[in-house]
């Protein structure tokens, strides 16, 4: 189609993404802004390193599978997991996954509550919640990390949250249960007003449909322990989904939480994607292209660089927007497959998140 792009058109474009209450969904991008050391390259060589050795035959053919597939450059890390059937080999891969990134989140923790640095999408967040309307207060935000940064993000913008947890200790999966941590009863107003009423406060409700550092199955339910998330007993089973298909296989168990997941993703008409480059087809999955490609739902994707996998969807969904970094500098460039032109902004980094709240939401 040979209509131009225009700064306005797009400016207005985006604009509209924040007159209705989108559903979040944020990748590692939102990680590796803050430390590489979250991203998938990462955990890749730490899995080289640490898998050299102690396996029996069937698993070092697996595994040698999924290094031959990563060599010749014909998959990417989460596709050449699929090889992995091993039982043994995926629990031992969960948890040096889980031990890598629960070091580095470790390292974090405390820095990102108190302030001495940010979780880069928290003001974007603290906005979109701070915009929820009184009729419905709570906003949909999903993940595949692992990590607890935007956790420790809300604990310092004091953002109320739920996780779909609730209890003590080992905090048990009921939404139900783990709504009313958000709610109060209070007095009525006025005569005619029942004596007490429910009112709940704005709030983030945070999907981890793979799991999370403080996710286990313990006695047969899923729980969450913050406690064990660098100190986990023998014997107590992680609940987290590592890339590859068996990860797949392990969802029978956690499906409650996936299914929780897809029906959040049902009840909405517009999305934005952070620092998310669309390789994971468990969380894009048959529901999205629905949505965005059928229904042509509105979607914003916000990520540093752009790759073919994004740009497949863009070209299917015409009402899918991207800003992202120009290919030779750090300035930004915006695009939707209704025009013939990326629309080059050569004075901001809008596609880091801080600037592009600062842009459109006012700082």
């Amino acid at each position: 189609m040979d209509v131009e792009l225009t700064k306005d058109v797009a400016y207005q474009a985006i604009a509209e993404f924040f007159t209705d209450k989108p559903f979040v969904l944020f990748g590692t991008g939102t990680s590796c802004a803050l430390d590489l050391s979250f991203g998938m390259p990462a955990l890749e060589r730490h899995l080289r390193a640490e898998l050299a050795h102690g396996m029996t035959e069937a698993q070092t053919q697996q595994w040698q599978q999924v290094l031959s597939a990563l060599d010749a450059g014909s998959h990417d890390f989460e596709s050449a997991m699929d090889f992995i059937k091993d039982e043994t080999l995926t629990n031992r891969i969960v948890e040096l996954t889980a031990s890598f990134v629960a070091h580095h989140d470790n390292a974090y923790a405390h820095s990102i509550m108190a302030g001495a640095c940010d979780w880069p999408a928290g003001s974007l967040l603290k906005k979109l919640v701070e915009a929820l309307p009184q009729a419905d207060k709570q906003l949909h935000v999903a993940t595949p990390n692992y990590d607890l940064l935007a956790e420790y993000a809300f604990v310092r913008h004091k953002i109320p949250y739920i996780t779909g947890f609730h209890g003590g200790f080992l905090r048990r999966y009921d939404w139900a249960e783990a709504k009313k941590s958000v709610q109060s009863i209070q007095k009525g107003l006025g005569k005619t007003r029942p004596p007490l009423r429910i009112v709940e406060c704005k709030h983030i409700r945070l999907h981890k449909p793979h799991g999370s550092l403080n996710t286990f199955e313990w006695e047969a339910q899923l729980i969450e322990c913050n406690s064990w998330i660098l100190n986990k007993p023998d014997g107590v089973v992680r609940a987290m989904i590592t890339p590859g298909t068996a990860k797949y296989q392990r969802l029978h168990k956690d499906r409650a939480q996936l299914a929780e997941y897809d029906t959040a993703v049902g009840n909405h008409t517009s999305f934005i994607f952070l620092g998310f480059g669309f390789n994971d087809s468990q969380l894009v999955n048959n529901a999205f292209r629905q949505k965005l490609e059928q229904d042509q739902c509105r979607a914003l994707v916000i990520t540093r660089d752009s790759n073919p996998r994004i740009e497949e969807w863009l070209d299917k969904c015409p009402n899918m927007w991207l800003i992202c970094k120009q290919p030779d500098s750090d300035k930004s460039r915006i695009y939707n497959s209704k025009y013939e032109n990326w629309l080059h902004i050569d004075d901001k980094e809008l596609w880091r998140f801080d600037a592009f709240t600062n842009e459109f939401l006012g700082g």
